[in-house]
């Protein structure tokens, strides 16, 4: 392997290469009025196809930003890649970059040069809309009418729907654990039908919302929640999950955050309470959340009682592991919807995420800093 050393960052980003499948192809006629140079090798797909052709050594030495879902198998080391400037993930999360030795390798020699920036940002309509959506369906029991007609070919009776007791999205309180991009949006949408927000942050503070953001979405200022709790003490988490009737976790997948919501925290919410995941599924206990979804309402006990570990029902977008085994009793719970890992996809997510990288590349040739870096520090729940 040749040992060329990095040269000067020049003001211009030139050279970019596209290793993750685009649609439309259309795309790169976009990405032709910031780069000189566009090379297109999808050797990563959702579908699992190979790209008939590989990029070359010389293709990563030339090139001055990489738009990809993780490092390829080939790039070791920041020597064979001189000229790279940008690292585009074209995903929000970027677990699955971090273990790779390229980018430990980059990350022990100072940086290497390299920006490393994600596309939080881009999914924050359509995921914040499938949590609305998701919801909406458990209290008006949309999946069960679904099956009841489809499966049975009969006719439900209002009060096997809950009847005059189903409860509207405007008498909501709504919690959002994790106030990143997402969760704002999330908190936008039920403020707007009503609903009372809550927010879980670390420091149980307003802040301002960083990074990209989709024109007109979110909470700028973070003052939509009625109220903050922090991740300490202990028993403000606790508290937080007592007051939902809803509770929204767009927590990422890190070591803080690994199985971070478990007995204690399902015990706290109220037993007709909704549990949303749509952060990542190693940040829920599962078995908890199982054995919290089957527990019965025992006679006498009111439907919002807590400390049961009786939970109403769940949302669940992200699993662990994913995909999840079918034999799973997530598959059969009633009171689950479960969808494959696709809020977040949309026929605007390539055009957004490209819109990342041509800002990125605008910015980095101006000598700015690129949106969207990651610094490795996330947001924790559990700190007893």
């Amino acid at each position: 392997m040749a040992t060329t050393t990095r040269t000067e960052a020049t003001s211009a980003m030139e050279t970019v290469l596209v290793l993750h499948s685009l649609a439309p192809l259309s795309l790169l006629d976009d990405l032709r009025a910031i780069f000189r140079t566009v090379k297109y090798h999808p050797i990563q797909t959702r579908d699992g196809s190979i790209s008939p052709t590989q990029p070359t050594a010389e293709d990563y030495a030339t090139t001055d930003a990489i738009f990809a879902f993780t490092v390829p198998d080939e790039l070791q080391s920041p020597a064979q890649t001189p000229r790279l400037k940008l690292f585009q993930v074209c995903s929000s999360g970027y677990s699955q970059v971090e273990q790779h030795p390229f980018y430990k390798a980059a990350k022990e020699a100072g940086g290497a040069g390299i920006a490393w920036a994600n596309c939080a940002g881009i999914q924050t309509t359509t995921i914040a809309e499938h949590v609305i959506g998701t919801v909406i369906m458990l209290l008006h029991k949309i999946h069960f009418l679904y099956w009841a007609q489809r499966a049975e070919q009969r006719w439900v009776s209002p009060r096997e729907i809950g009847g005059f007791n189903i409860q509207d999205v405007g008498s909501l309180k709504v919690g959002v654990i994790g106030y990143g991009h997402i969760g704002r949006e999330v908190a936008r949408l039920f403020h707007a039908f009503g609903s009372t927000v809550y927010a879980l942050t670390r420091n149980g503070v307003p802040t301002f919302e960083k990074g990209y953001t989709l024109p007109g979405t979110g909470d700028p200022t973070g003052s939509l929640p009625t109220k903050y709790y922090a991740t300490s003490p202990y028993s403000s988490i606790l508290s937080f999950f007592s007051a939902c009737d809803v509770v929204v976790n767009v927590l990422p997948d890190t070591p803080r955050t690994h199985r971070t919501i478990s007995t204690d925290e399902f015990k706290a919410m109220k037993g007709n309470a909704i549990y949303v995941n749509i952060g990542r599924g190693t940040t829920t206990d599962q078995e908890v959340l199982v054995e919290a979804l089957r527990v019965k309402k025992a006679e006498g006990e009111a439907d919002d009682a807590t400390g049961t570990l009786r939970i109403g029902a769940a949302s669940l977008d992200v699993t662990d592991p994913e995909p999840l085994p079918s034999s799973h009793p997530l598959y059969t719970l009633p009171n689950v919807i479960l969808t494959p890992h696709v809020s977040g996809l949309s026929k605007d997510y390539w055009r957004r995420a490209l819109n990342v990288l041509k800002l990125n590349a605008e910015k980095l040739g101006r000598g700015e800093e690129a949106v969207n870096v990651w610094s490795g520090a996330t947001e924790g729940v559990k700190e007893q």
